[in-house]
């Protein structure tokens, strides 16, 4: 019982810390339009990068294509469901894209913390190693998270707290996957890929749209081919 307890805190602290220290690293960034559109843009690049590189190949590995294709179609519908419901309480476009994305990667985070517990099962060193690597690769997704929020002018402290809450999830996850030991591949399949739909509809009709409103130039383009070529750096 006290091993189960300690690997659900690496849980709380892999996912809490690394996208809490994104969101830090983002109110030291320079507030101008330009800016602020490039950052938008490779927020885009890099978590169209996970899409298509990491949340949805795995999701075909381990549940097969019609599983897949099922979690994309309802993380869609989750999207379209929670956008006709928080248009009327919150008028900011970019405070809406920022609490979406902050959905889909809490949902992401709890299969990887599935992930993490289960390593603490084996004989390996595996456990502390995808801790570490989980924790650096959840400080963009924090940062990607914040950036929104720091454009439509949300005080310091919101935007660590709500970085912070996205994180939790990899911590519950991570319990789970240590006290159950064996998760169902399908449902991991679709989690996977039910992230991966609500972060593709929100890159496409949210993040690209707002960084091109903010600067009509290159710079949102150059920052999401600069996105994704970051998440091909972080994850090969």
């Amino acid at each position: 019982m006290k091993e189960l307890w300690i690997i659900t805190i690496y849980g709380f602290v892999v996912g809490m810390v690394g996208t809490g220290l994104g969101g830090t690293v983002s109110l030291f960034i320079k507030n101008t339009n330009k800016v602020l559109a490039f950052l938008l843009g490779i927020t885009g690049g890099f978590m169209l990068f996970i899409v298509t590189f990491h949340l949805l190949p795995e999701s075909f590995i381990l549940g097969g294509l019609y599983i897949a294709i099922i979690g994309i179609i309802l993380g869609i519908f989750l999207v379209v469901f929670v956008e006709n419901h928080i248009e009327s309480m919150i008028k900011n476009p970019l405070t809406k894209s920022s609490l979406l994305l902050g959905i889909s990667i809490a949902v992401h985070n709890f299969p990887e913390g599935l992930a993490l517990g289960s390593s603490f099962l084996t004989m390996s060193n595996l456990g502390p190693t995808l801790s570490l690597a989980m924790l650096l690769h959840n400080i963009p997704e924090g940062l990607s998270m914040a950036i929104p929020l720091k454009v439509s002018n949300k005080s310091p402290s919101k935007i660590i707290v709500y970085t912070l809450l996205t994180g939790i999830p990899t911590g519950i996850g991570a319990f789970l996957g240590a006290y159950i030991g064996m998760i169902s591949n399908i449902f991991i399949s679709l989690c996977l890929s039910f992230a991966g739909g609500t972060m593709l509809y929100i890159i496409c009709d949210e993040i690209i749209p707002n960084a091109k409103t903010l600067h009509k130039g290159r710079a949102s383009s150059i920052g999401i081919i600069i996105g994704f070529v970051i998440g091909i750096i972080l994850y090969f």
